[in-house]
């Protein structure tokens, strides 16, 4: 029989944050980076809720995960949208108008949810700044999980002008199963999968 300082029979109450339900929430700008080396780079933004339920949902589950420590290896702030920068001389961008749009529309959106902010193409000013995240259902191999699936204004979002986005299956090649019931993502015209980047601070 094992002994220890105390030992105590109870109930382990670790928080279990589960999953941001999807849905459009009002959120921060934490941090930015650029990832990758030029021309092939994308725009990292580590976002989290900042109003309502919900409020720094990424933030608590980050920290919960680092103290509980994870069975799958490195802790992963799961707040994350990746955008491909636009570049002209970019050998690897399959879907250059693509790129360019949601890179745009990005600008809009931040813009658009900051009256006094404009962009003059230096990422850092981006955090602090408040915008809206539409979380999507996304479900691949048979791992169900939320993830960004865009930007909205923040406006938009408060004033409950924003619908939520349909479901996304796909397979392990990246392609919608046949019993998917949306078409392929028009809007990014790749697959994309769950974040898995750290919050580095």
């Amino acid at each position: 029989m094992i002994n220890y300082a105390g030992m105590k029979a109870e109930e382990n109450k670790s928080e279990d944050f589960g999953q941001l339900p999807a849905g459009p929430y009002v959120a921060k700008c934490l941090k930015t980076e650029i990832d990758g080396l030029e021309p092939d780079q994308s725009l990292v933004l580590y976002l989290d809720v900042s109003e309502g339920e919900y409020k720094d949902f990424f933030r608590k589950k980050f920290d919960a995960s680092k103290k509980a420590g994870s069975k799958y290896g490195e802790v992963k702030f799961k707040g994350v949208l990746r955008l491909r920068i636009p570049n002209s001389n970019n050998p690897h961008a399959q879907y250059p108008e693509t790129d360019l749009r949601r890179f745009n529309d990005m600008i809009f959106r931040f813009e658009k949810s900051n009256p006094t902010f404009h962009w003059t193409g230096d990422e850092t000013k981006l955090v602090g700044l408040t915008v809206g995240i539409n979380m999507q259902e996304d479900e691949y191999n048979g791992n169900k999980f939320t993830r960004i699936g865009k930007l909205e204004t923040a406006q938009d979002v408060q004033q409950g002008l924003v619908k939520g986005m349909k479901p996304r299956k796909r397979n392990g090649n990246g392609q919608q199963t046949q019993t998917a019931q949306i078409p392929v993502d028009q809007q990014t015209g790749f697959p994309i999968v769950e974040p898995d980047d750290e919050l580095p601070f």
